[in-house]
């Protein structure tokens, strides 16, 4: 190849690298829009008042904020799609187990993304033999939109009588110190 057609191929390279470029970040400034409306918190406040609800489980039992007008719960959200959901998901037995015998419930809230969730639901909680209640949420339900507005997995919300105590993402500082607290409780009562 001769020098001018070596010269005429690098910026024909380096011109459709450049426009390539600037299509590209056109394409993503859609994407990834800074001014597109985000719920200022990741979920539900300290201290607030929990949102009346209601949802059925996955095995038809309707779960309703009535059940849990003198109690405590706490929603666990996770996705069958989020890859660290699927790293806390083994440990939802003895969570469940250790919230129970602290006079809490576990519930797990799973994200209904596409038709086969349901099925996808099912299989991760038979995986791994979670005990809790289980609630599909469609996009929508209250319990995304309410508890969860930033569609956050995996990430928990845990009340006690009708208020919110606690919330943020699950292996925070704060999810720590609940799951502590549980363990101090069932130590307490022995």
């Amino acid at each position: 190849m001769t020098t001018t057609t070596m010269f005429a191929l690098t910026w024909a390279v380096l011109l459709g690298s450049v426009a390539l470029t600037l299509f590209m970040a056109a394409k993503l400034r859609f994407v990834l829009d800074p001014f597109r409306h985000q719920p200022a918190d990741l979920t539900l406040p300290e201290g607030t008042s929990a949102p009346a609800f209601s949802a059925s489980t996955l095995d038809g039992e309707v779960l309703d904020t009535e059940d849990y007008a003198e109690r405590a719960f706490t929603l666990v959200f996770v996705s069958h799609h989020c890859p660290s959901c699927h790293e806390h998901l083994p440990h939802m037995k003895a969570l469940w187990s250790l919230a129970a015998s602290a006079g809490s419930e576990l519930v797990m809230v799973v994200f209904d993304e596409e038709s086969g969730s349901r099925a996808e639901a099912e299989r991760m909680v038979a995986e791994h033999a979670v005990p809790a209640r289980t609630v599909l949420a469609a996009p929508g339900h209250p319990l995304r939109e309410l508890y969860n507005p930033r569609q956050a997995t995996p990430l928990y919300c845990h009340v006690e009588s009708g208020v919110v105590r606690g919330s943020g993402p699950l292996g925070s500082q704060g999810w720590q110190n609940l799951v502590r607290g549980w363990q101090a409780d069932v130590v307490g009562a022995r």
